[in-house]
């Protein structure tokens, strides 16, 4: 019985240890402007930190649908960076199209809400 509640006692600290560590990454979120694939646009840097709009950025990009085959895109308007992961995106009043910057060959697209949102933070 005593190493049953160990076992437990360590699942649970484990669990909170990791859990406090990835809620870190998703403090703020920062959007840069693009000019191209490699270059951000000069003092183009906005920071969110407020919980709701941090939660609504991962809330889109968590929802977003893989679309299939191998994508050719235009240059990116923005690059979005959160936690550890980083994104292209493609947005406007109706879509939104994000890229995971490790894996450049698929593209997700974003709810029309969520694109409707994360536009609507950015203009």
């Amino acid at each position: 019985m005593k190493r049953l509640s160990l076992f437990l006692i360590a699942v649970v600290f484990t669990l909170f240890f990791v859990g406090g560590c990835s809620s870190k990454n998703n403090q703020k979120v920062d959007v840069y402007e693009m000019d191209s694939f490699s270059d951000i646009k000069k003092d183009s840097l906005t920071s969110f930190t407020d919980s709701e709009i941090v939660n609504d950025f991962v809330k889109a990009f968590n929802n977003a649908v893989k679309m299939p085959g191998i994508v050719n895109m235009a240059e990116p308007e923005y690059k979005v960076e959160f936690g550890e992961e980083s994104y292209f995106l493609w947005i406007n009043e109706d879509s939104g199209t994000i890229m995971n910057l490790n894996d450049t060959h698929t593209i997700y697209t974003l709810s029309k809400s969520s694109a409707k949102t994360i536009n609507e933070l950015l203009n």
